[in-house]
């Protein structure tokens, strides 16, 4: 890597436009670390939008309140036509 080059770093639906800026000969602290590089401010708008319609987007997780209570099973037990009531 020399000064100059220019990386594209994807983390999950991110992608990240970088410029060097500068080399370290060890490994240091992040806030070091992020001035050795310049982000492109457009891929960064670009990212922010993004980021904004994922946050905003419906979730698709399970949202259930876990194992049905004994009662919740009756009900479902008379619908499927089991049980006595």
């Amino acid at each position: 890597m020399q000064l100059g080059d220019r990386l594209r770093v994807r983390r999950g639906p991110f992608e990240y436009h970088v410029t060097v800026r500068g080399l370290s000969a060890r490994r240091g602290p992040a806030a070091v670390a992020a001035a050795l590089y310049e982000e492109d401010a457009e891929r960064k708008q670009a990212r922010q939008r993004l980021a904004d319609q994922l946050r905003i987007a419906p979730s698709l997780r399970y949202e259930g309140k876990g194992r049905p209570t004994k009662r919740e099973r009756r009900d479902i037990e008379r619908l499927k036509g089991g049980g006595s009531s």
